[in-house]
Order: structure tokens, then sequence, then C-alpha cells
């Protein structure tokens, strides 16, 4: 054992180091999200649409659609993956089985590349709070991405 470790120090600090950064970075993009004044009180349009902004989203405002969804008491495998795409953005809808949840969607306009069909943002408020979204389209062929830009190709 120790004659590996002696080989492999180099290997392992570096792992250590970029294990830390990946924690530290992760800490502190939820608490960046956890302070971000745009995912508070969410009950107007122009919050809303503030909100995407600060995602790195411009979207038309005059394209909102509003629906109401039920988030089952557990989630399926569906709903366990669409999760690990919000953990991504410091996001956890399992705070939320069991509750009614407001979906807003609006048409992204700032889409950075050029594609044949329309992309959506979805913002997923629960009393007035962001507590997910995403970056989609509605085809079969389509795509899901995080909410927030820097984690989207």
């Amino acid at each position: 054992m120790y004659e590996f470790i002696k080989e492999n120090l180099n290997r392992i600090l570096l792992l250590l180091l970029a294990s830390l950064f990946l924690i530290l970075w992760g800490r502190f993009i939820i608490r960046e999200i956890n302070l971000n004044n745009h995912t508070k009180e969410l009950f107007t349009l122009k919050a809303r649409t503030n909100c995407a902004e600060s995602f790195g989203w411009i979207v038309d405002p005059g394209s909102e659609m509003y629906e109401t969804v039920n988030l089952p008491e557990e989630f399926d495998n569906v709903l366990i993956e669409y999760n690990k795409l919000q953990k991504m953005c410091g996001f956890d809808l399992n705070k939320y089985c069991g509750k009614t949840i407001k979906k807003y969607t609006y048409i992204a306009t700032n889409f950075p590349y050029k594609i044949s069909e329309t992309v959506y943002i979805n913002l997923l408020i629960y009393e007035d709070k962001l507590i997910g979204g995403d970056c989609m389209t509605q085809s079969i062929h389509g795509f899901m991405l995080p909410l927030d830009r820097r984690f989207a190709p």
C-alpha cells in the first residue's frame, strides 16, 4: 500500500485538489442561487422575466404560458433524471414532493445556436420562489438543458 501511494502521490494529490475545487464551486453556485434576489417574489410577469434573465435567458413576455403541476409524493425514473438536471443548478425538487407548483413557460429569444424549432424556458415556482427550471424544445428529437446557461453547451 505504501508503495502504491508513493508511486501515485501526484495523481492522488491532483484528484484531491480537483475534488475540493468542485465541492467549493458547487457550494458557491448553490449559495449564489439562494441569494439571488431574482428568484424570489415572482408574482409578476416582470419579476419572472427578470428571473429568466438572471440565468442568461431573454424571453418574450408575450409568450407566457402558465399551468399548475402536482408533483407526486415519490418520483418515478423520469422525474429522478429531471431532478438531476435541477441539482446541476443548485435546485432539488425532492423538497417539493406532493406539492402543487406553478410552471411558467416562455419563448427564449437568445438561444445561441440556429435550430429549426422554438426554444422554451420553463420556470418552476412554489410560493412565489423559483425552485427549478429548464431550457427545452418540444420535439421528440429535441433537447432539455439546465436553466442556468453556465451549464449549457
